[in-house]
């Protein structure tokens, strides 16, 4: 994210200013959160509506109607239910474009797939809390065996047709359940010009190219969606980008920048960020930066990357940067991992820099 944007993307993202209300609020407003490591979704969800305890964000999210699930990319997102028909609407065909090459490659054709999916959709029906182990016997007792990836794919296929989602609490498998929802009837360009509008409302300004990555839609597509939503045009730094607040209205839509944030792997703050771009900004520390626990954001900027450990009821915070951490940089980044300490009910926090 180019430091230029960090007050208005931050803004938007509410991971600064005024907090969202609860985990589903901060679902719905960003449309999608990725929960491809479910170990630490949840606090990139708390980090946005006042971080909660983690037990208290688990609760709001299964009582609010949020399910975890495989949209947009081929990776796990948490999506509300209300908006999910809708977002399978407007992307499900291009994921399902991403999937097919890879079964295919393992001998399984289109038609194979959808039907081994019918059979996990009546598996998930009949047990609903059952385990992708539970639907792998499923599938061996109808004479359709699968295993690791491939058995992935013939679960996610069923996903993408809005039939099953579910859930995975941290230490937990994944467990799927039912859907009985009403598929959309507004036409697949009138959901993809919603999800754009969603998208700018959770991760503007942006670039249709930045929509096209989070989205799966193809550049003609997302480019289309946009125009279709109605948002304005506005230049920051010389860059033309998208937004649903007009040029002159952006400063509304500002927020202070702090000086150091801890955020989750996969945090949707970097769904803004094509991994070229990614990598191009953040250097030769990439490959380390993006392996950690954590992101660490210095001034707006992605900086390096934290572990964290827990012994004796203290969370220790390890910090990997190259930059030269100034006093308001140590003073932020002790008050992040005390939120963090606090998300896991732990109440001693040590905080190192490697």
């Amino acid at each position: 994210m180019h430091q230029s944007l960090a007050p208005y993307r931050l803004w938007s993202q509410r991971l600064a200013g005024t907090p969202l209300a609860d985990a589903t609020a901060v679902v719905r407003h960003l449309g999608a959160v990725q929960s491809q490591e479910h170990t630490t979704a949840p606090w990139s969800i708390a980090r946005r509506c006042g971080t909660p305890p983690l037990a208290d964000v688990l609760d709001q999210l299964d009582a609010g109607g949020v399910v975890r699930t495989h949209v947009l990319r081929t990776t796990w997102h948490h999506v509300h239910v209300d908006d999910l028909p809708r977002v399978v609407a407007a992307t499900s065909d291009r994921v399902m474009g991403q999937l097919l090459p890879h079964v295919r490659r393992q001998g399984l054709e289109e038609s194979a797939l959808a039907a081994a999916s019918e059979v996990v959709v009546d598996a998930v029906r009949d047990a609903p809390g059952c385990t992708r182990d539970d639907v792998a016997a499923r599938l061996d007792d109808a004479g359709t065996p699968f295993g690791g990836d491939l058995l992935a794919h013939v679960v996610m296929a069923a996903e993408l047709r809005g039939e099953v989602a579910g859930r995975r609490d941290p230490g937990g498998p994944h467990r799927y359940r039912p859907l009985d929802l009403a598929p959309s009837t507004a036409g697949v360009d009138a959901e993809r010009a919603w999800l754009a509008a969603t998208y700018a409302r959770g991760h503007g300004p942006f670039t249709p190219a930045d929509l096209a990555w989070w989205s799966s839609l193809t550049l003609t597509q997302a480019r289309r969606a946009v125009a279709d939503a109605g948002l304005h045009e506005v230049e920051l730094e010389g860059r033309r980008l998208w937004s649903p607040h007009p040029q002159d209205e952006l400063d509304d839509h500002r927020a202070d920048v702090p000086a150091a944030l801890l955020l989750s792997q996969f945090d949707e703050l970097v769904s803004c960020v094509r991994d070229a771009d990614l990598r191009t900004e953040v250097g030769a520390g990439y490959i380390a930066t993006m392996s950690g626990a954590g992101l660490l954001v210095l001034d707006g900027r992605l900086a390096g990357h934290w572990n964290r450990s827990v012994r004796a009821g203290t969370l220790t915070v390890v910090v990997h940067t190259g930059a030269t951490l100034s006093r308001a940089h140590r003073s932020s980044l002790h008050h992040e991992a005390a939120a963090l300490a606090t998300f896991h009910g732990l109440s001693d926090v040590v905080v190192s820099v490697a």
